[in-house]
């Protein structure tokens, strides 16, 4: 009885000993969360000009920047795409990496409206105002 009550206590400390570490194959959760923010920018950015060029394959030009980002980074393909998908079933492991590429993409859109947007002095900085004065 003691023989396997030692045993499955030495099948539980393995198992959860590992629960956070990704295998040697798959890149590691900081950089993966950086490729994967470039990958989801070059994304959005196509998508935005696919509205003002209706010629652009979407597609195509994801694929063309895609490649660069690997490039990049020194990752090929199918690197990238073994550690998405291994990410992809590991959802405790790819939520902090969504939530902080959440983060970072917010604080970037945040910081380029502070940017752009400036406040009138009149204190008039409603769109119709900008409009009917014809700012």
């Amino acid at each position: 009885m003691r023989n396997v009550f030692v045993m499955m206590l030495i099948f539980v400390v393995a198992a959860c000993s590992n629960g956070k570490t990704v295998p040697d194959h798959v890149l590691k959760p900081e950089k993966f969360q950086k490729m994967l923010t470039d990958v989801f920018l070059a994304d959005a950015l196509n998508t935005e000009r696919s509205f003002k060029d209706t010629a652009l394959k979407i597609k195509d030009a994801n694929a063309a920047y895609f490649l660069k980002i690997f490039e990049q980074y020194g990752v090929t393909k199918n690197e990238f795409m073994r550690s998405y998908n291994y990410y992809l079933s590991r959802p405790d492991l790819l939520r902090p990496i969504t939530d902080s590429i959440s983060a970072v993409l917010e604080r970037e859109n945040t910081k380029i409206t502070t940017d752009t947007v400036k406040p009138k002095q009149d204190g008039n900085n409603s769109p119709k105002a900008r409009i009917g004065n014809g700012n």
